[in-house]
């Protein structure tokens, strides 16, 4: 083989690794950007759950007080 074949053969390899090396980063994007809106997904049923028990816990204590306050009052 020829200098110059080698050094075809060696440019040849490096764009090849070049092109993997663009395919291998472009999936790695996608999946993270899929893994991101997953975990955004979750996080917001998550924080809806988080605010349906508050609102709840709220209600709960309200009528509590309410009804502390009428008791109270027959008294």
């Amino acid at each position: 083989m020829s200098e110059s074949q080698i050094k075809d053969r060696i440019a040849e390899d490096l764009k090849k690794a070049k092109e993997t090396g663009k395919d291998a980063a472009k999936a790695t994007a996608e999946l993270a950007g899929k893994a991101t809106h997953a975990i955004a997904e979750e996080a917001g049923e998550l924080g809806k759950k988080a605010a349906d028990a508050a609102k709840e816990g709220i209600s709960g204590l309200w009528k509590e007080a309410k009804e502390a306050v009428k008791k109270k009052k027959d008294e």
